[in-house]
């Protein structure tokens, strides 16, 4: 099992337990979500079960409050990805099946493919067998629609039980040079029990790098949520997200698709911002990006969180967050080595490495090595590090310039000899030479 397929189980045991390690539990809370988790039917990666033990679950509990999100992770397996009874070419057309009838059942796909007689008569096929074999090629069954659930409104008792993030297209810069201007995007994160706004600014582009340049920005101000409900867009589904509020135990919660439900508050601050500041803003405020976000905060800062909320019986959003600041769980001092994307890389064999189309080079003795390289996806002048898979001393890397490179001094190596000394103290060369002289020569 590769560092990705870890990851994914590690992320799906957490999904599981996120309700028991994020939040302090009342008394008798514990047993009562550990009963509902056990009677829950789950998808588990790599498994035809659907339920898992309380046994299970306390377990992972440990080992996530021992070791962190990497305690999640299960242990590889030399022979991982390949079935150890099905041959090659059953898998094969096994797979094909599925992926031309999603919704049909293992049972049906199995007939079919004996049915084609492809499959040796004297080959058992068991139907767990097959799920998981199907499930490690991504071709498990198609999820039977869920019923609607009713919509109820709802309040967290307290600060950063969950906050809601969501986007609002933005006013437009007065660009000189480009007929359209710039458009604007503003990212915005919700306390749902103040209505405090951990952190809101406008960017530039719809992208993961500045939703989760955001959610960095909202931690270190107002401290780590334990949950966040986000919208089921690209932006809001990267693994590299995920890992982080694993990483931070966070429980990141989507919206159904097509199902908007639960975002009303966060809704209803952008129609307040609509009318409340939008209106107010004027051209010389979108001279750029920096003097709009300026004027934002302010506004933000001065106004919204300083104004009584209706929902909050009068009280302003800043009053409400500070009665449970005790609560706040503040950002960890490496949150930036938290967020860092570790991706993969063989070394050159000129020690180079290349990170999102940057050069960068490793110091002496990583040539033609595999390394794991980490660093800030969506910041190219924080540093760069690499480590040798499965160690954790980091060294840095730096940009590669190879006009500076020019200029160095190498230092020769010794020549290797290309005859070993002989344990009998005479070379190969030697005997080579009195064979063919004669002993006297």
């Amino acid at each position: 099992m590769d560092d990705r397929q870890c990851e994914e189980v590690a992320l799906f045991r957490y999904g599981v337990i996120g309700e028991l390690v994020s939040r302090p539990l009342a008394p008798g809370e514990t047993q009562r979500v550990l009963e509902r988790l056990v009677h829950q039917e789950w998808r588990i990666p790599g498994s035809a079960r659907t339920r898992i033990g309380a046994t299970t679950i306390r377990e992972w509990v440990e080992q996530y409050r021992a070791m962190g999100f990497d305690g999640l992770k299960p242990l590889p397996r030399s022979d991982t990805g390949m079935s150890r009874v099905i041959p090659e070419a059953v898998v094969d057309l096994l797979v094909a099946l599925r992926k031309e009838r999603p919704k049909a059942t293992v049972e049906s796909l199995v007939r079919a493919a004996r049915l084609a007689g492809k499959v040796p008569a004297d080959l058992p096929l068991r139907r767990s067998t097959v799920y998981r074999l199907l499930a490690r090629h991504g071709a498990a069954a198609a999820a039977a629609p869920s019923p609607e659930a009713d919509a109820m409104a709802f309040t967290h008792p307290h600060v950063n039980d969950l906050w809601t993030s969501d986007l609002m297209h933005g006013p437009r810069l007065e660009v000189p040079g480009r007929r359209d201007g710039g458009k604007t995007y503003l990212y915005a994160f919700l306390d749902d029990a103040s209505r405090v706004v951990p952190y809101a600014a406008f960017y530039l582009a719809e992208n993961a790098a500045c939703f989760q340049d955001a959610l960095k920005q909202a931690v270190l101000r107002r401290g780590i949520p334990r949950r966040l409900y986000t919208d089921n867009g690209a932006t809001y589904r990267t693994h590299h997200l995920e890992v982080i509020c694993a990483t931070l135990n966070v429980t990141l919660v989507h919206s159904r698709p097509y199902h908007p439900r639960g975002r009303g508050k966060v809704e209803r601050f952008f129609r307040h911002v609509r009318s409340a500041f939008l209106p107010h803003v004027t051209p010389a405020m979108l001279s750029d990006l920096a003097s709009l976000n300026r004027v934002w905060w302010a506004w933000l800062e001065g106004e919204y969180h300083q104004s009584p909320h209706n929902g909050l019986d009068g009280r302003t959003p800043l009053d409400r967050f500070l009665e449970d600041h005790a609560l706040v769980r503040p950002a960890p001092e490496d949150l930036d080595a938290l967020l860092r994307m570790k991706a993969v890389r063989r070394v050159g064999r000129d020690r180079t490495v290349r990170i999102d189309g940057r050069v960068y080079e490793a110091p002496d003795g990583y040539a033609s090595e595999t390394v794991d390289v980490l660093y800030d996806p969506y910041d190219a002048t924080r540093p760069v590090h690499l480590r040798r898979q499965g160690e954790t001393d980091e060294v840095p890397l730096r940009r590669l310039d190879l006009a500076v490179n020019a200029t160095l001094h190498r230092h020769a190596r010794e020549p290797e000899s290309c005859d070993p000394p002989s344990p009998t103290g005479i070379s190969y060369l030697d005997l080579v030479a009195k064979s063919f002289y004669g002993e006297g020569k």
